[in-house]
């Protein structure tokens, strides 16, 4: 038999959770076509994968390259990490219905081009222009809410949900695959439960499922969980809880309880499961966003575009004893609200110290908390901060961490527990484009490398046969994504070759646009989009649609 494609000698992994096996593949037409020893069997390209794993594509589940695709059709900071499929239109953000009072809420800046409106305009602009992943296309409630009511900061009437849930059915008559909520954000704040299963009951007649941006991670995430499994019980579709996490110090210790639940409603037969980011840092990440008011510091800025300012101020002593006062007021007053409640820093012990120089005379604290570095200097932590970022600069890198680890290392080890980048795909060289200036973080380009590397080889919190079970089978599973998420004869291949050994990320806080290591070779749809390690440009991927 003379085949497209076979990988040799590799260790198969094959998404279900089996352990590794030696085994060749063969593809054919874009699909696995055979699968053993094909010592007989020839094929156009021929490649040793000795002494490496062959794992079906990784599914990112939470995804924002909505407008990506159409803008950076390559995907590059995707499939360099072994991402052959997202999970698109996540916390109620979609590309479709783009009406001229609702293109605001999409990262759609002044510029940018947008040659459609209906979903079926978007699905046909992707596709003529081809991509290189494959993409699951969800319709937003935000987008869908902002279409009918503008920024209407209040509930819907009878009459406007109709309007809205004739959207929805647009979208999924089009091919959605999903409806997603982003109940943090506005203008879905003031939106009701009811209003919530009225929209998400039109996505169920297709079959679609239901993600959610919960509407509270702090001291409202019980409930919020409780709404989204509700959302469940009265739809009967598939849910998904977006970038799952327990933030503020005061509500670590409820991840147990959370877990509890969604076990709880499994058990009742409602369909849920869950994502998160393989950080601690979610969108927080960087230190001065936590720490210094919106006049001081724009987060949406790189760090090296803000230090000057910082500088600044900071060399006034006048304006450091306002900046001072103000940052230790803030951190200390209740917080309401997603920004102040994700964004704000409540204790000097959840910033860390990354990153400083070489020749830095306080390189000893690298690894240590501010609180604990200050007590070490006998300094106030406010003023080791200042004096940081004064001295060393660019060349300093503190996170903000506002997960516990109970609670993090729960849900990484929960078997219903999926793995998103919730990220835009990008490129290099993409960086100073208007749609692309918001400050990196590392999960942009080593999310799924970053589990094998510290969570299977360094911490053993998960074994590479369970890793890429929840980073393929799982997932294929879940959102129904036939003929994905596994290494079968009749799939498509969606394949990734990675090194055991030597997969992990490049990215680092101080410097995060960094492609990983370790993904040798990445398949999408039987296409090369990476191979020994760089990528091809090649656009083999498929809006997968529903019924397409």
């Amino acid at each position: 038999m003379n085949y497209d494609m076979i990988l040799r000698n590799g260790h198969l992994l094959d998404g279900t959770g089996a352990e590794q096996r030696r085994a060749d593949v063969a593809v054919l037409d874009g699909r696995i076509a055979a699968i053993g020893e094909l010592t007989e069997s020839t094929a156009t390209s021929d490649i040793c994968v000795d002494g490496q794993l062959v794992t079906p594509g990784f599914i990112d589940v939470h995804g924002h390259s909505d407008v990506g695709l159409y803008l950076n059709p390559g995907c590059q900071s995707k499939v360099t990490q072994g991402i052959t499929t997202e999970v698109m239109g996540n916390c109620g953000f979609s590309p479709f219905p783009m009406l001229d009072n609702n293109r605001n809420y999409l990262l759609d800046p002044e510029g940018v081009p947008i040659d459609w409106s209906s979903a079926d305009e978007y699905f046909d602009c992707v596709n003529r222009q081809g991509v290189g992943m494959n993409a699951v296309p969800q319709v937003g409630h935000i987008t869908v809410r902002a279409a009918v009511l503008d920024r209407a900061d209040r509930p819907a009437s009878a009459v406007e949900i109709d309007r809205m849930r004739g959207h929805v059915r647009d979208a999924m008559e089009a091919g959605a695959c999903g409806f997603s909520t982003g109940l943090d954000y506005d203008p879905s704040t003031v939106s009701d439960l009811e209003e919530i299963v009225a929209l998400a009951a039109v996505a169920a007649e297709y079959d679609g499922f239901y993600s959610s941006h919960l509407r509270g991670y702090s001291r409202n995430v019980l409930n919020a969980v409780a709404e989204a499994i509700q959302v469940g019980r009265r739809t009967g579709m598939r849910i998904q809880i977006s970038h799952l996490g327990v933030f503020g110090r005061k509500n670590w210790g409820a991840g147990r309880r959370i877990l509890d639940m969604m076990n709880e409603a499994r058990r009742d037969g409602v369909r849920i499961a869950c994502d998160m980011m393989p950080y601690k840092t979610k969108g927080a990440w960087w230190a001065p966003r936590a720490i210094f008011p919106d006049w001081a510091y724009d987060w949406k800025q790189p760090w090296e575009e803000n230090l000057p300012r910082l500088r600044e101020l900071l060399d006034d002593p006048a304006t450091r004893a306002r900046l001072k006062e103000e940052i230790e007021t803030r951190r200390k007053v209740p917080k309401f609200g997603f920004h102040q409640e994700f964004a704000w820093l409540n204790d000097w012990d959840d910033i860390t110290i990354y990153e400083l120089p070489a020749d830095s005379p306080r390189r000893n604290l690298v690894g240590k908390s501010i609180a604990a570095a200050a007590e070490d200097q006998d300094i106030h932590p406010c003023d080791l901060y200042f004096d940081l970022v004064l001295q060393d600069g660019d060349a300093f890198a503190a996170v903000h961490s506002q997960s516990g680890h109970e609670d993090f290392d729960g849900l990484m080890q929960d078997e219903w527990t999926m793995f998103g980048t919730d990220a835009i795909a990008t490129d290099l060289h993409l960086l100073q484009e208007a749609w692309n200036t918001i400050q990196p973080h590392p999960r942009h380009y080593g999310t799924f490398p970053r589990v094998f590397e510290k969570y299977v080889r360094e911490e053993s919190v998960l074994e590479f046969p369970e890793a890429v079970r929840r980073m393929t089978g799982l997932a294929a599973d879940h959102f129904c994504l036939e003929g994905r998420g596994f290494v079968r004869e009749g799939c498509w291949a969606d394949l990734v070759v990675l090194n055991p050994v030597t997969v992990g990320e490049r990215a680092t806080w101080r410097l995060p646009n960094s492609y990983p290591s370790g993904i040798e070779h990445v398949f999408v749809n039987g296409e090369a989009a990476v191979s020994n390690g760089e990528t091809t440009g090649a656009l083999g991927g498929q809006m997968l649609v529903q019924n397409g």
